[in-house]
């Protein structure tokens, strides 16, 4: 996979040029939305401080969760249900558009309950999805363990999870890039936005981290865990950077799921998730194993003891990984908020100002829904169709 394939050119002549609509980060959430608004027809840049897409979106293990990331009912879990009746459609134009297949996979979670604490808390949740109308299932140990033999064999059952799903984050990425490039998106990576710029209480430009400026009429802030340093605000953006760790394995057998019969390939393997570790395979074999949840600022890792901890959590739930190869670790900053709702909608104190950022662990399943509503937002198309509880006033 060439990755890099079709990079625009950076040079100095962004500098006083103008544009409809200026996006600030080229993860999923930016890219989709400027996506999105190009298709409005106004001129769309967006400005990467690194490489596109190599932020929290490269990082990210791609798992669509509303039901597992929901604790109850309210705004985050029927935008959530929004972002997911979205994705399937999303995903097949995303394709046809980019040339790109980023795997999208309507595969179903096991959340697995290895105490009788941990099966009574599945249980509750069991009954509250189906009291909510969502298709859910308990599954008993012999059931699990036929399809995922590889398990830990002390299992107490498991919470099937219909409505969950998985998709490739890095060639979501790639072929964000790539649609955005074909709809006539401007993208500038390497280009860090120091400060907005404004006119009579109303956002009018950028100035960069290399004293360079671009105008616009609308802004976007799409920044992710660095939103918190962007200046010439009235209040700083209060998102933090909350660190995870993963690790990408190859299992050095099959016995993680049950193999296909000869001459059969088998199903579309489901991810598997415990209180205490998940694992999201690939269509390719690898299986990544994940996260750390560390809240030390912009410390980088990933390091010698969140790798570690992935390491043994998942080899005591799957004893046959001890075999397996490991072929990569990283690590990456979820945007933090407050509160832990996304932080989405116009600046409340200056004008053509928008933000769609605070996604925490949730932007690649958010990133749908959240292109839609900013789509039509920025485009003045409409103002209701965020829930209040994402809404920028809230925090200021």
């Amino acid at each position: 996979m060439n990755s890099h394939r079709n990079r625009p050119a950076i040079s100095a002549n962004l500098d006083g040029r103008h544009f409809d609509l200026v996006v600030l980060g080229g993860g999923t959430i930016g890219l989709s939305a400027a996506r999105e608004v190009r298709t409005r027809g106004l001129s769309v840049l967006v400005l990467e401080r690194d490489s596109i897409g190599r932020g929290a979106s490269w990082a990210a293990a791609g798992m669509l969760s509303p039901l597992g990331e929901a604790l109850e009912p309210g705004p985050f879990l029927r935008f959530g249900l929004r972002s997911l009746e979205l994705w399937p459609t999303f995903a097949r134009a995303l394709e046809e558009e980019a040339g790109i297949g980023i795997e999208y996979r309507e595969c179903g979670k096991l959340r697995l309950a290895y105490s009788e604490q941990e099966e009574a808390r599945l249980r509750r949740r069991l009954a509250w999805a189906l009291a909510q109308g969502f298709p859910a299932d308990w599954w008993e140990p012999a059931r699990v363990l036929k399809d995922h033999p590889g398990l830990r064999p002390d299992l107490r059952g498991a919470l099937y999870l219909e409505q969950d799903f998985r998709v490739d984050n890095r060639l979501l990425v790639d072929a964000l890039r790539r649609a955005c490039l074909v709809r006539g998106v401007e993208l500038a990576e390497g280009c860090e936005a120091a400060a907005i710029e404004t006119e009579g209480k109303r956002a009018r430009g950028v100035r960069l981290s290399n004293g360079h400026r671009v105008r616009a009429d609308r802004i976007l802030v799409a920044t992710g865990a660095w939103s918190g340093q962007l200046g010439g605000l009235p209040h700083p953006l209060p998102v933090r950077p909350i660190r995870g760790e993963m690790v990408a394995l190859r299992p050095s057998t099959g016995g993680v799921w049950r193999a296909g019969k000869p001459g059969v390939a088998p199903g579309v393997p489901r991810v598997l998730e415990s209180e205490r570790i998940y694992l999201v395979p690939r269509d390719d074999g690898r299986l990544l194993a994940g996260a750390t949840e560390m809240d030390v600022g912009f410390a980088k890792g990933p390091t010698v003891d969140g790798v570690m901890h992935v390491l043994r959590e998942a080899t005591s739930l799957v004893p046959a990984l001890e075999g397996a190869q490991i072929l990569e670790s990283w690590s990456g900053f979820r945007p933090g908020s407050p509160d832990g709702m996304p932080i989405l909608g116009e600046f409340p104190a200056v004008g053509d100002l928008f933000l769609a950022t605070g996604h925490y662990r949730n932007g690649i399943l958010l990133t749908p829904a959240t292109a839609e509503a900013m789509g039509r937002l920025v485009a003045d198309e409409s103002t209701t169709d965020l829930p209040e509880a994402f809404l920028p006033d809230r925090l200021f």
